[in-house]
């Protein structure tokens, strides 16, 4: 792992450090803190980084050390994203997550929003595919410091892993908030993806 700058505070550390774990690992924003931090022997919790200061230094550290693999793993995410949006357009996807702000790398989880009455509709179109699911619940958060439970339909697209977010088609104007920003999702749609794999 690259050796980090002594002049650096804890929390630049921790952040780097976060990000190294993150690019190797591939493993969650929260999980590479939570590792760094005790690699770092920092119990404060007043010194852990935000996560967008993690995703600023992954962006460093992929522009440093995966300058060439990273963006050619991110088109091919981002046409497996469309691929699924496309067999999901009923439900007005929206691309989410690290392979929209364009900090995935291969592995990353591609993450999209649908918009359904009820869950059992996007069930329904999955089996319909035939294609195998799981389901699992969590906690989104929204502004005004409100939380509700929403389910995520994952399921495995070739090599890359899917991850539905379902909501009501109520919220189409009032989406949770990205855990990187703590603002709520922008999301692209299919258009949206296009023009980013084809900006000419």
């Amino acid at each position: 792992m690259p050796k980090q700058p002594t002049h650096l505070n804890i929390r630049q550390r921790i952040a780097i450090q976060a990000a190294q774990l993150i690019a190797r690992h591939h493993i969650s924003f929260a999980r590479a803190r939570d590792k760094a931090a005790k690699r770092l022997n920092c119990t404060d919790p007043h010194q852990l980084p935000e996560n967008r200061e993690i995703e600023a230094a992954l962006r460093d550290h992929q522009q440093l050390f995966q300058a060439t693999r990273q963006p050619e793993q991110l088109k091919s995410l981002r046409k497996a994203a469309l691929n699924a949006m496309r067999s999901l357009k009923s439900f007005n996807p929206l691309l989410i997550g690290q392979v929209l702000s364009g900090t995935a790398f291969q592995h990353t989880p591609i993450e999209i929003i649908l918009f359904a009455d009820t869950n059992e509709e996007v069930i329904l179109e999955l089996m319909a595919q035939r294609i195998p699911w799981r389901q699992r619940e969590i906690r989104a958060d929204y502004t005004q410091k409100k939380h509700v439970k929403r389910s995520i339909l994952s399921f495995i697209a070739g090599e890359d892993e899917i991850h539905l977010l379902i909501l009501p088609i109520a919220d189409r104007h009032n989406l949770p908030l990205d855990p990187i920003e703590r603002r709520p999702h922008k999301g692209a749609s299919i258009n949206k993806v296009l023009k980013m794999l084809d900006p000419d």
